[in-house]
Formats: structure tokens, C-alpha cells, sequence
């Protein structure tokens, strides 16, 4: 069987050159099955990364570790030979691998971009837990299906020109390039950048009223607190005034009784609010309970702004402000690992276009090579922003590589 001979080039000094970088590529293929092998382990063996986001995460690394075991000892194979010795059948297979490979990286991303705007923007729908599973599973497949239709036209002989083994149709390499890489990004950047444009609504919202959970500088809050060895309970608190309740009676309870009396707490409302530390244990003093208390939520601080009293903060409300940051750092953490991913494929995307259409472009075969590469770098490099960023993923981890 004739060898088919790759559309390069070649010179002893690239042949010496490329016989001399296997070492470093196996390294880095290495790297990629192992991280990427971690980060599925990590997921399916930590319930708190069980969650959508990061189920699209471990499609991301399916496919990451797919790129690494099917295609690129191939592409060292082609680098280090300079001929195809198989036939040209188990090229166009190894082709489609590769297209799809890298379609369904991108594609990921922008479902991952998809699955954070509707966590952001939606965040009701986000959270129901049936939809969820449902609707990261559809994404996947949807995200898998897409890959194989773009990569397929290769297995029925479009690419081929029975002397290389390469992406040598130009039609092809404009159509792969727009179907894999072009539309998702673009679809991807806008995305989001809506998000961004969520956030910073929230952010630059003015000060509502106290319903909203919000302050003003005049407003004193009573928070909920622990006063050892007194213990409060929440929204149980009283200015203490001139006209205020007499003591209570001497406690005829036992002294583990005495110690969960409610207090009050005498804070005065003017110009220069009082410190949290300026408030001793001589400013508290007991009073007993009254039929109101019962009336009373008992959650959230209790607040008193000219003789009016709200309720505001309630712990559903600090729980949800506490989400909408975890959202935002995973956010920004995908926004990374996007950016990244931008930086690792587009030199070679854009030599791949101008390679096949620009004949008087000088792209040497040295300078495709190093842009495939920085392409492939970039499954390496994700396990990486997940441990840098992530505290849940970096424990895990840890976890795993001390059993």
C-alpha cells in the first residue's frame, strides 16, 4: 500500500526538530488524560459538585480526554514519520475524531454559557431540580449530536484528494471552521456578555426600602447575636427607654434556664451610629416575654427607624445573597476558562482558514504545527483553572490523590 504523503514540506532540519519534541508531547498528553480523568472522578465521587454546571464540565473533559487518547498520538504519529501508512479510510476516521473533538469542546463552552445566564437571569427555574437534570441532559446531547453532523461530512470522502492526509478542501475548511469554532464563539461572547449585563444591573441598584433588604446609614439594626454567657434568640430585642418594663422577677427556674432570657439592647439612634463594640454586657438587660412574641417571626434582624419597625434580612434572603455570589464566581471562573480556550484555538483557526484560501501567505509547516499544538495545550490547562479557582474542585482533589 502506497504511504500517503502529508501536503508539508520537509527538511532534515524540521525532521530533527520534530524527532526531538515526542518527549515533551507524550508529557503533555499525559497531563491531559490525568487531569481531565480527575475531574470525572471528582464529580462523580463528590455530591457537592453534582450540580449542572458542572456536569457540562465533565462533557467538556469527556471530550478533552477523547482528543487525548484518539487523536493526538496520531497527530505525533503524522508529525514524526511525515507519511500516512494506513489507509485512507482510518484517515478520515481520524480526521472526523479530531473535528468533532474540538467542536464539542466549544460547544460545551457555549452550553456552559447557556446554563450560567439561566442560573443568573433565571435563577427560580435554575433551581428546580428535575428541570435542572432534564435540561443538562438534553444540552448534552444536543452538544455531542451537533459535533458528530459537523465532523461527519469527512467519513463520506469530502475532505479527500488521494494524495495527503490532511484537511486540504477549502470548502470543507471553511465550513468546519464557521460550523466549529466561529458561531459558538460568537454565540458564547454574547452570552456572556448579557450576563455581565445582569450583574451589573443588580449591582448599581439603588437602595430600596427595608422590605428589600437594604440600609440606610440613619438605620440602627439589632442584629441577632451571642452573648455569652447569655443566649439570644433572633428578633426578640427592645429599646431600653426611661419608661421601659420594671425587672423581672427573681428566676425561680434552674440557672441552665436563666441562661436563654431574652435582652434588649439600648442603642441610640443619631447622627454617629454606635459600634457594634461599643455595647457592653452592662447595656443588656433582661425583660420577659410578651404575647407579642409569638406574633413575631423568628427569623432576621429587627429594625428601628423614627419609631417605625420593619423587619428586613431575613436568613432566606442572606442565604440567597450568598448564592448570587457563588453564581458569580462560578461565573467568572467559566469566563476564564473561556478566555482561555479563545487564546489556545484561534492562531489556529485562523491559519487553518488562511492556509487553505491565502496561497501567497507563507504559513511554514513549522508554524501550523505550533498553533495545532497550542490548540491541543488547552485540554491540559483546564483541570488547572478548576483547581485555581474552585475551592470545591481543588478539595476534591486533594481528596483523591491522598487515598
Amino acid at each position: 500500500m502506497e504511504p500517503i504523503h502529508l501536503n508539508r514540506n520537509w527538511s532534515p532540519r524540521t525532521m530533527h526538530h520534530l524527532y526531538s519534541k515526542p518527549h515533551c508531547i507524550f508529557l503533555l498528553i499525559f497531563c491531559v488524560v490525568f487531569g481531565n480523568v480527575l475531574v470525572c472522578v471528582a464529580v462523580s465521587r463528590e455530591r457537592v459538585l453534582q450540580t449542572t454546571t458542572n456536569y457540562l464540565i465533565v462533557s467538556l473533559a469527556v471530550s478533552d480526554l477523547l482528543l487525548a487518547t484518539l487523536v493526538m498520538p496520531w497527530v505525533v504519529y503524522l508529525e514524526v514519520v511525515g507519511e500516512w501508512r494506513f489507509s485512507l479510510i482510518h484517515c478520515d476516521i481520524l480526521l472526523t475524531l479530531d473535528v468533532m473533538m474540538c467542536t464539542a469542546s466549544i460547544l460545551n463552552l457555549c452550553a456552559i454559557s447557556i446554563d450560567r445566564y439561566t442560573a443568573v437571569a433565571m435563577p427560580l427555574l435554575y433551581n428546580t431540580r428535575y428541570s435542572s437534570r432534564r435540561r443538562v441532559a438534553v444540552m448534552i446531547a444536543v452538544v455531542w449530536f451537533l459535533s458528530f453532523a459537523i465532523s461527519c461530512p469527512l467519513l463520506f470522502g469530502l475532505n479527500n484528494t488521494g494524495t495527503t492526509c490532511s484537511f486540504a478542501d477549502p470548502a470543507f475548511v471553511v465550513y468546519s471552521s464557521v460550523a466549529s469554532f466561529y458561531v459558538p464563539f460568537i454565540v458564547t461572547l454574547l452570552v456572556y456578555a448579557q450576563i455581565c449585563v445582569v450583574l451589573r444591573k443588580r449591582g448599581r441598584r439603588t437602595a430600596p426600602p427595608c422590605r428589600h433588604g437594604l440600609l440606610t446609614q440613619s438605620e440602627t439594626l439589632v442584629k441577632e447575636a451571642l452573648v455569652h454567657p447569655v443566649e439570644v434568640e433572633p428578633g426578640q430585642f427592645l429599646p431600653r427607654t426611661e419608661q421601659s418594663l420594671p425587672p423581672p422577677p427573681a428566676p425561680q427556674t434552674s440557672s441552665s434556664h436563666s441562661r436563654r432570657a431574652r435582652i434588649s439592647l439600648s442603642i441610640s439612634v443619631g447622627p454617629a451610629p454606635v459600634l457594634p463594640s461599643t455595647v457592653t454586657r452592662s447595656a443588656l438587660t433582661p425583660r420577659p416575654p410578651t404575647l407579642d412574641d409569638g406574633m413575631r417571626g423568628r427569623e432576621g434582624w429587627r429594625e428601628r427607624s423614627g419609631g417605625r419597625e420593619k423587619w428586613c434580612i431575613t436568613k432566606e434572603r442572606v442565604r440567597g445573597r450568598l448564592s448570587q455570589q457563588k453564581e458569580r464566581k462560578a461565573t467568572q471562573m467559566l469566563a476564564i476558562v473561556l478566555g482561555v480556550f479563545i487564546i489556545c484555538w484561534l492562531p489556529f483557526f485562523l491559519t487553518h482558514v488562511l492556509k487553505a484560501h491565502c496561497r501567497s501567505c507563507c504559513i511554514s509547516p513549522s508554524l501550523y504545527s505550533a498553533v495545532t499544538w497550542l490548540g491541543y495545550l488547552n485540554s491540559a490547562v483546564n483541570p488547572v483553572i478548576y483547581t485555581t479557582f474552585n475551592v470545591e474542585f481543588r478539595k476534591a482533589f486533594i481528596k483523591i490523590l491522598h487515598c
